[in-house]
């Protein structure tokens, strides 16, 4: 396969820059984010395709990840399901998916049994499945008012919107030299190519574009509530947005007939009216609705939809959702070295904030507080983070350098109020979402943690991976914390082939276990012993980000195999019966990590009522870390000082000091 795979392992760690200000193409006046020399999709037809991993290979690493979290026993039983399953009706299926995948040439085998879960997870989307982005401040004060960030947003959205829609935004690409490639000398010579070679081209400078097929589905979409299995809906033609205030929708075109941005004035306008409006807030407001379980949600929208219709489709159809909170939220911070007394509630609302003023379902929500603290709040079953970090990058960049400027055009109103009938078992619905709304979010909390002098510049020096020794700290937080080792995950983007979507990373291996007894103050491993142990994690994290980037992990295709099995009716299989599978997929610890000079916090929820959601981030100088969960299932602060004495003896030991020379047990 043209030797890329080993390149490739470099991207997962590295999509957090896609969007990040770069010298690709000039900046255009005329309602553009920039305009690429090279089309948004010039390198679509010729990406990769998704690999399907061997499956002897899949089982071999499918054990590897077993044994940390096992008995002896355990061990023994579950490498015999395996083996049976790979010498018998493991390999009929593999056969199986190998012939679809070739039938199915313009996705990938992955793609549509991922969507499926998603789609068929009965679930709230809300904390199980939704995460956020929030945005740093503008540097200007003035520009950080919930009217103005409002508008600077909405427009700088139309500008991106506008972008990709004509084919100038440009493509998703990962540069191994930055340097030399990141410019428009190497766009100028690529974009000659035929588009099904151009892949070949760029790979040629050591470039890799990354798939674009989610981005469509990022504007004038959303997900709608059915029995049994959702489905996700796009209004191409679709010309406004739709605002959300104390629980009252609005709606109003932000682009004109020709599909131009209408004047700035008339969108600054209509925000200030909708804020301008002294209704009380709504408690029955539609948006509790979107928190519910999906099922509930459907038969409720059925009744909605004889009186609501239109209206249900006017929000599905928008362009975006934006929700002016009518609360502020934290203090301002121009930097991701925000207060950890400010992240906590900034977090809160960006992955929940009130029902009242969210349409959960969307694509995404743009929020923007009455302090004007703006964020992101995305639903996950159309895209994964590439093509949404993208977005907020660069309309984080737009927005500040072109922030809207009063002017003398048509600020004339043409806002439409959108008011719901809601019959009386309705707005009893309303009630008892609302009730159980307020139980849910007040029954999940999160702790957070900054941990100074302990960052990528020093791991580097010692030649050590800043992400593994991340999660290394995880587990050993977790082992000091409970005296176990579980079930981890940790996601890793495929958008480098075509339709990818992630594979996992299983950070709990036989080294960090390893390295977590030896780290242990009664342990007798010395200062060499440990330090040895430190950097052959490193080198097993490292290969398993490589393997996961490449399609080589194995969870996918595990899924895939079983997907197959339950849709041909066949019986449970011993490899997926046995306790193990289900041991290592009840993800006690649920992590992922994103770095951009755009982003003041983000964060997810815990995937399981006991576990924790781990979202991090290692600078140059320090380390941050949020885990969010749900008392008394589990104890966040109890594991964030866990993790600091962690990192304290990490620290110590990465600089050839003992520890436990140090520190009385």
């Amino acid at each position: 396969m043209l030797q890329r795979g080993v390149l490739l392992g470099n991207i997962s760690s590295s999509v957090s820059r896609i969007g990040a200000p770069r010298a690709l193409s000039s900046v255009s006046d005329d309602g553009y984010i920039s305009k690429s020399i090279l089309p948004t999709n010039h390198f679509q037809k010729s990406l990769p395709r998704l690999p399907i991993p061997k499956l002897e290979d899949t089982c071999r690493r499918y054990l590897d990840a077993l044994k940390p979290i096992l008995t002896e026993e355990e061990f023994k039983n579950s490498t015999a399901a395996v083996n049976s399953f790979k010498d018998g009706v493991g390999k009929k299926l593999h056969e199986h998916l190998v012939q679809a995948d070739k039938q199915n040439k313009n996705s990938s085998y992955i793609h549509e049994p991922w969507v499926d879960l998603y789609q068929c997870d009965r679930r709230s989307v809300v904390l199980n499945h939704n995460p956020f982005l929030g945005f740093v401040d503008d540097v200007d004060e003035t520009q950080n008012t919930q009217l103005q960030k409002a508008t600077n947003l909405v427009l700088s959205s139309m500008r991106f919107f506008r972008t990709y829609r004509d084919n100038l935004l440009d493509p998703d690409m990962y540069h191994m030299n930055p340097k030399n490639t990141d410019n428009d000398g190497f766009r100028s010579k690529v974009r000659w190519l035929p588009q099904a070679l151009s892949w070949y081209g760029a790979y040629y400078y050591k470039v890799f574009p990354l798939c674009m097929r989610q981005y469509p589905m990022l504007f004038q979409s959303s997900r709608v509530p059915k029995p049994q299995r959702d489905i996700n809906v796009r209004y191409p033609n679709s010309r406004h947005i739709v605002v959300v205030h104390k629980g009252h929708f609005y709606a109003f075109d932000v682009l004109d007939e020709g599909g131009h941005i209408v004047d700035g004035a008339q969108i600054h306008s209509n925000l200030n009216e909708i804020l301008s409006d002294n209704r009380d807030v709504n408690y029955h407001s539609l948006g509790y609705f979107t928190f519910l379980d999906r099922d509930t949600w459907a038969e409720c929208r059925a009744e909605l939809e004889y009186n609501n219709g239109d209206l249900l489709r006017v929000i599905d159809s928008s362009i975006l959702v934006l929700c002016l909170d009518d609360y502020p939220v934290a203090k301002s911070s121009q930097s991701a070295a925000i207060a950890e007394e400010d992240a906590i509630p900034l977090i809160k609302n960006g992955l929940h904030g009130q029902a009242y003023s969210r349409w959960y379902d969307k694509s995404f929500n743009l929020i923007v507080t009455q302090n004007g603290k703006a964020a992101i709040h995305f639903e996950h079953s159309w895209g994964d983070g590439v093509s949404v970090l993208r977005y907020f990058n660069e309309i984080h960049k737009d927005s500040t350098a072109r922030p809207y400027q009063p002017s003398s055009g048509s600020s004339g109103s043409s806002l439409k109020q959108l008011n719901p009938v809601l019959t009386d078992n309705l707005k009893n619905e309303v009630v008892k979402a609302r009730q159980l709304f307020d139980e849910t979010v007040n029954g999940f909390t999160l702790d957070v943690m900054k941990f100074e002098g302990f960052g990528k510049k020093d791991l580097r020096q010692l030649k050590v991976s800043p992400d593994s020794i991340c999660q290394l700290a995880f587990q050993m937080a977790n082992y000091r914390f409970t005296g176990k080792f579980v079930g981890t995950y940790e996601s890793c983007s495929t958008a480098a082939f075509r339709f990818g979507r992630t594979e996992t990373i299983r950070p709990c291996t036989n080294e960090t276990k390893a390295c977590s007894l030896a780290f242990d103050r009664t342990h007798s491993a010395g200062l060499e012993e440990m330090k040895k142990l430190v950097q052959a994690c490193s080198t097993k994290h490292n290969n398993l980000t490589k393997e996961a980037a490449t399609g080589q992990g194995f969870d996918r295709h595990l899924f895939a195999l079983r997907n197959i099995n339950d849709k041909q009716g066949g019986a449970p299989l011993d490899i997926f019966t046995d306790p193990s599978y289900a041991k290592l997929n009840y993800i006690i610890l649920s992590t992922s990590t994103l770095v951009s000079p755009a982003l003041e916090v983000g964060g997810f929820a815990a995937v399981v009522k006991d576990g924790l959601g781990l979202g991090y981030a290692m600078f140059d100088d320090w380390f941050g870390t949020q885990a969010s969960y749900y008392p008394p299932h589990n104890n966040g602060a109890e594991f964030i000082l866990q993790l600091k004495s962690v990192c304290a003896d990490l620290h110590a030991v990465l600089n050839d000091k003992n520890f436990k020379d140090k520190r009385v047990v």
